[in-house]
């Protein structure tokens, strides 16, 4: 049986769990005050896991402190979780890949993100606008060969973004950008099949996995760095 402690150990990061120790000190033991260490889109089920664990230490404060004391000085390995476009079935694991716009709104400082297309109206589309306009630093890798268009629109759409294609090959073969994931602030990434259209999020049958692997996110950034720094990505033109 997974415990409480367990449960919120799987769902915090190591960061969370210190703020929520402190904030839990500093708010004497009210659980509201508490979570306001987690982001809003978190906050939710951090404060449900956090009700379960003092529940299950008969509500004594100071020992969900030192759980959280705990969860935060060790490392942790969050088992990933699937991400589905699909129709709902029982027991089945998995969120839309709408979960990908919630994962855009966590990002403070930057965020990557990889698509072959794109629909302009799209939650993914619109997350990376409202990004943008609270400050972070957005780059998107777009496909220029074979969606000119969407990718002429999304440089429309996402001005202040910088932008990114596989620049033109010198014998003329050109490769296509196929890749699609989103990953923010070198904390988390979600790798899918799924495009950002608004089929993608509520029609199609798409499969991603959501990591929140630090290692994980921070090599995808460092490899789409390198790749534009050996010029095998370029800023896109329209």
């Amino acid at each position: 049986m997974v415990t409480a402690a367990a449960e919120l150990g799987a769902f915090v990061t190591k960061e969370e769990a210190r703020k929520l120790k402190a904030n839990l000190v500093l708010g004497h033991g009210l659980l509201h005050q508490a979570v306001r260490g987690v982001h809003p889109s978190r906050r939710a089920r951090a404060h449900e896991l956090l009700e379960a664990v003092l529940t299950d230490l008969g509500g004594d404060v100071g020992a969900v402190c030192v759980v959280l004391e705990a969860l935060g000085g060790v490392a942790q390995a969050v088992r990933p979780q699937l991400v589905w476009t699909s129709p709902s079935l029982p027991n089945s694991e998995g969120h839309t890949t709408l979960a990908v716009s919630s994962l855009i709104n966590e990002a403070q400082t930057y965020v990557y993100a990889a698509t072959y297309s794109a629909g302009m109206g799209s939650a993914y589309v619109t997350a990376l606008r409202q990004a943008l306009e609270r400050g972070v630093k957005v780059t998107v890798v777009v496909d220029r060969k074979q969606q000119g268009q969407i990718a002429a629109a999304l440089a429309a759409k996402l001005g202040g973004a910088r932008i990114w294609t596989l620049r033109e090959p010198n014998d003329g073969e050109w490769a296509v950008q196929h890749a699609k994931l989103v990953m923010v602030d070198g904390l988390a990434a979600l790798v899918t099949s799924a495009n950002f259209s608004a089929a993608a999020a509520e029609a199609n049958l798409e499969c991603g996995v959501l990591l929140r692997d630090a290692a994980v996110a921070k090599s995808i950034k460092s490899h789409l760095d390198r790749l534009r720094e050996c010029d095998y990505l370029v800023d896109y033109t329209a």
